[in-house]
Order: C-alpha cells, then sequence, then structure tokens
C-alpha cells in the first residue's frame, strides 16, 4: 500500500514538473514573441496562433497567458491588414480586416470589431471601382453589394452599382443613380456629381441611339439626360434641346420640334436653333 501510495505522489509531483515546465515555456514564448510584434505583425501573429493550443491545453493555470494572446490576435491582424492596405493591396487587406473581425467576436473585442466593420463598407467600395475600372464587372458588383450588405444606406456603393449597368441596361444606370442621389441629398456635392455622371451616360447614349436611327429612344435619353441637367447649365440644357429639335423635325413632328429649338438660348446654339424656327419650320 505504501508502495503505491509513493508510485502516485511520484507520477503527481512528476506531472506538476511537467505542468510547471511547460507553463514556464509557453509564458517564454510569449514574451520573446511579443518583443517583434510592431516590426513582424504578421510572423508573430502566426506564431501566436500556434502558441494559443499548447497555452489552452494547459487549462487554468495558464488561463493569464492564454488571454494575453488572444487579447494580442485581433490588434496583430488589424496591423497585417493595414499593412496590406498601406501597399495598395486592397484584395489582401479586405481578407485581413475581415479576418480581424472573426478573431475580434471570437475573443470579445467589441471595439475593434465595430472600427473594422465601419471601416468595410468604404474598402468594398474602393475595391468594386478597381475591379470595374479594370473592366471586372461581376467582380465590382460582388464588392458593391457587400459594401450595401453591411450599410443599406451608402450611396457610393450605389452609384458604383449604377456604373457597372452602363452599356448594359439604362434602366438601371437611372435606378441605382437615383437611389444614391436620394441617399446622398439632392443638393449635397455627392449627388450633384451622380447627376454629372447620368447626365453625360445618357448624352451618349442618345447620341449613339440617334445616329442608329432610334430616334425614339434617342428622345426618350435625352429627355433623362435633361432631368440629371442643373438649371444653371444652360449650355448642356441648350444642346440637348437643339438635339431634340432635329430629332422631331426629322421625324416631321414640327411643334415638338419648334417648342424644343425655343428652349436654346446658349450662344453656340440659338442662332443654329434660330434658323431652324423661322427659315424652315415657320415657327409661330
Amino acid at each position: 500500500m505504501k508502495c503505491l501510495f509513493n508510485l502516485i505522489l511520484l507520477v503527481t509531483v512528476f506531472t506538476f514538473s511537467l505542468t510547471a515546465q511547460t507553463l514556464d515555456e509557453v509564458t517564454k514564448s510569449y514574451n520573446e514573441l511579443v518583443t517583434g510584434a510592431n516590426e513582424q505583425p504578421a510572423a508573430t501573429l502566426t506564431k501566436l496562433m500556434e502558441l494559443l493550443p499548447k497555452a489552452e491545453a494547459l487549462g487554468e493555470e495558464a488561463a493569464e497567458i492564454t488571454g494575453k494572446i488572444t487579447g494580442m490576435l485581433p490588434t496583430l491582424q488589424y496591423n497585417v491588414a493595414r499593412m496590406a492596405h498601406d501597399k495598395k493591396d486592397m484584395d489582401g487587406a479586405i481578407a485581413g480586416f475581415e479576418k480581424t473581425v472573426e478573431l475580434s467576436e471570437k475573443y470579445n473585442n467589441t471595439e475593434m470589431a465595430k472600427q473594422v466593420n465601419d471601416q468595410l463598407p468604404i474598402l468594398y467600395y474602393t475595391q468594386g471601382s478597381a475591379k470595374l475600372k479594370a473592366k471586372d464587372r461581376s467582380g465590382a458588383m460582388v464588392a458593391f453589394n457587400k459594401a450595401l450588405a453591411m450599410d443599406k444606406d451608402y450611396s457610393r456603393a450605389y452609384y458604383g452599382i449604377s456604373k457597372a449597368f452602363r452599356g448594359q441596361s439604362m434602366d438601371s444606370v437611372l435606378y441605382y443613380t437615383d437611389k444614391a442621389v436620394e441617399l446622398a441629398g439632392s443638393n449635397s456635392k455627392e449627388a450633384t456629381g451622380y447627376k454629372k455622371g447620368a447626365r453625360i451616360t445618357t448624352s451618349k447614349s442618345a447620341a449613339q441611339a440617334a445616329k442608329a436611327g432610334k430616334n425614339k429612344e434617342a428622345l426618350d435619353l435625352y429627355g433623362k439626360a435633361l432631368m440629371y441637367t442643373a438649371a444653371s447649365d444652360e449650355k448642356n440644357i441648350s444642346k440637348y434641346n437643339y438635339k431634340m429639335g432635329k430629332i422631331y423635325q426629322a421625324m416631321g413632328k414640327s411643334s415638338d420640334a419648334c417648342a424644343a429649338y425655343g428652349k436654346v438660348k446658349d450662344a453656340k446654339y440659338s442662332e443654329s436653333a434660330k434658323y431652324e424656327m423661322t427659315q424652315k419650320l415657320k415657327c409661330q
């Protein structure tokens, strides 16, 4: 019986010594890693992720060091994502920030999770714009919709989608432009930019339709272009009305042509409009 007791005591002492030694090793590794965290966040993050299971396996005795490790992981991941962002690696930055949110939520860092979630819609928009510039429409759509999934009132994302539809669906271009304008506030600087983009897009499409002999479509598009033209923009108001007057005239709709020409005030188009009204149409 005494031998059995001594054996149990020996095993207990050995186990305690092994645990203590392992805890010392984990603590030492942690202390060594954190000294280089600022200079090498990616490497430190990887090694701490490898160290974490060893600390967790020690249970309550390593609770303090486990807490320190899990407390550092979201911040390190954030720093890694920031480095990718600074290098203009948008895909890498977004993947890094998404991982930051994942770690923050897992380890109850609500402040970090909120901070990154507030930034992600802007990053998705930037990513979408870059993909659109690279003519990756589907990739751009995915990015813009991710932004809207996180912020349903993000006007820039709606406008990004409107641009992705250019050359494919004018109805969609106008729908998403109108949504962007509504959310930005009709008189805001951003909305002014959205409306200018829609004006240019619709007027170009109108000119193409007119050249192809699609008069009805051209008239509809010029009418839409006028909707997005500022009241103070006399030059473009005159230009679009002059173009509409020419189309109506070609269609034999004299009264409509006269009405359109009558709205032309800018000097560049006014003489030509006046000539058509007085010499050809004999407008009253």
